[in-house]
C-alpha cells in the first residue's frame, strides 16, 4: 500500500472512536520499513585489483588474509550465532572492521555496505577488537633478550650513529567526541579540542614497542609517562647501557635522553648532538604519521565510551605492527610535529633522588655528544 494513502487512512480513522477503527490503526502502523543494503559486497571486493584493494582497506590483500586466518582460529570467532544459525564469515568480520578503521565513515555506512544490520556490525567490531586486544602483548612488546636489544640498537645506530638507543618515545593527541557522562573541559587539549593522548615507544622500523592510551589530551607528556607505568620497568630494562630518546617535554634520565636546551649559551657541539638526536627521534613522529595515515578513523573517533575508544586505538597499533612485520607499507603525508609545550609539571616536589637521576642523565648525554664528535672528526 502507498505510504501517502496509509497516512490519509490513519488520519481519517483517528477521528473515529470505534474499537474496530483502533485495531485498523494498529495494523496500518505496524508495518516494518526495510532498510536497503548492498548484497554480496564481498564478491565485489574479491574482484578488486591489488591496488584498488589497498586503496580501500589501507593494507595489502596478503596481510588481510593473514589476519583473517588468525581471527578464524581464535576463540573470538563464533562458529554459530545465538539462534544456532551459521555465523558470519571470518572474512566478513575482518574486512568490515578494516573498512571502518581505514575510512572516515559512520558505522551505519559500513553495516549497509556489507549487508548487515547496525547491531550486527557493532557485535562484529567488538569481536574483532577483543581478538586484537588479546594478541596485543605478543605483537607490541619491548625487546627483552640481549640479542633483541642489540638488534634494535643497531637499527637506530644506522640512522645517525647514535649507539645503544632502545626506542623513541613521544605522545600524540587523538581527537574524540566528549565521552558520555564526562565533562568536555577535562578532555580538551591546548587547541580546546576533546582528545585522548596516545603514548608510543617505537623502534627504527617504525614498529610500536609499547603503546599506552587513555589520559585526557590536556595532561602533559611527562605526567602521561608516569601514568603509563613505563617508569616501573624501563630503568631495569635499560640498565646502564641502553636508553630511550624523548623530546624536551620529558625529564632527562640515564635511561631517557633528551636534547640540549638553548638557554643562552648553546655550543656548536650541542647543536651537532641535537641534529643527530632529532634525525633519530623523528622515527616516533613518522610512526604516528603512518598510524594516522593508514587508519583514518583516528582523525576523530566518534565513540561514546572511553574504554571502547582506548581499545580501538590499541587495535590500530596492533594492526600497524602486523603491517610493518609483513612489509606492508603505505605512502603518507607526515603529520606536523606537535609543538612541545614545556611546563614545570614534572619538576614539582623535586627530591635528592630526582637531582641525582638528572645528573646521571646529563653525564650520559655528554658522553654521547663526545662520542658523536669523535666519529665526526
Amino acid at each position: 500500500m502507498d505510504k501517502l494513502l496509509k497516512a490519509q487512512m490513519i488520519l481519517e480513522l483517528m477521528s473515529s472512536s470505534s474499537s474496530s477503527d483502533d485495531e485498523m490503526i494498529q495494523e496500518l502502523t505496524s508495518f516494518n520499513t526495510k532498510i536497503p543494503k548492498i548484497n554480496n559486497f564481498l564478491d565485489i571486493v574479491k574482484d578488486y585489483s591489488d591496488n584498488e584493494f589497498k586503496k580501500h582497506f589501507r593494507m595489502n590483500r596478503s596481510t588481510t588474509i593473514l589476519i583473517i586466518g588468525m581471527f578464524k582460529s581464535s576463540p573470538f570467532y563464533p562458529k554459530s550465532d545465538q539462534a544456532m544459525v551459521t555465523a558470519r564469515s571470518a572474512e566478513l568480520h575482518v574486512l568490515s572492521f578494516l573498512w571502518f578503521a581505514s575510512n572516515k565513515c559512520a558505522l551505519r555506512d559500513v553495516a549497509s555496505r556489507f549487508g548487515l544490520s547496525l547491531s550486527s556490525q557493532f557485535r562484529i567490531n567488538d569481536r574483532v577488537m577483543e581478538f586484537l586486544i588479546k594478541i596485543a602483548p605478543s605483537i607490541i612488546k619491548m625487546p627483552k633478550s640481549d640479542a633483541e636489544k642489540e638488534s634494535v640498537a643497531k637499527d637506530f645506530e644506522m640512522i645517525a650513529l647514535i649507539p645503544h638507543a632502545l626506542g623513541c618515545i613521544d605522545g600524540t593527541s587523538i581527537t574524540i567526541r566528549t565521552p558520555k557522562h564526562k565533562v568536555k573541559s577535562t578532555y580538551v587539549n591546548r587547541h580546546d579540542i576533546p582528545a585522548i593522548t596516545l603514548q608510543g615507544i617505537c623502534d627504527g622500523k617504525k614498529r610500536f614497542l609499547d603503546a599506552f592510551t587513555g589520559p585526557p589530551g590536556k595532561i602533559h607528556d611527562a605526567r602521561v609517562l608516569k601514568l603509563s607505568g613505563v617508569l616501573d620497568w624501563l630503568p631495569r630494562l635499560c640498565s646502564e647501557k641502553y636508553y630511550l630518546l624523548g623530546d624536551g617535554a620529558y625529564p632527562l634520565r640515564q635511561w631517557l635522553i633528551t636534547p640540549y636546551r638553548n638557554i643562552g649559551h648553546f655550543t656548536e657541539s650541542q647543536k651537532y648532538f641535537n641534529k643527530k638526536f632529532s634525525a633519530t627521534r623523528v622515527k616516533i613522529e613518522n610512526t604516528f604519521g603512518l598510524l594516522k595515515g593508514r587508519f583514518r578513523q583516528l582523525t576523530q573517533i566518534d565513540m561514546h565510551e572511553v574504554n571502547k575508544i582506548t581499545k580501538f586505538i590499541i587495535c590500530c597499533c596492533v594492526l600497524h605492527n602486523l603491517c610493518i612485520d609483513n612489509d606492508d607499507l603505505i605512502n603518507y603525508n607526515e603529520y606536523d610535529n606537535e609543538e612541545v609545550i614545556v611546563t614545570d609539571e614534572y619538576v614539582q616536589d623535586i627530591t635528592v633522588t630526582d637531582v641525582q637521576l638528572k645528573q646521571a642523565g646529563e653525564s650520559k648525554r655528554n658522553n654521547l655528544k663526545e662520542y658523536l664528535l669523535y666519529l665526526n672528526n
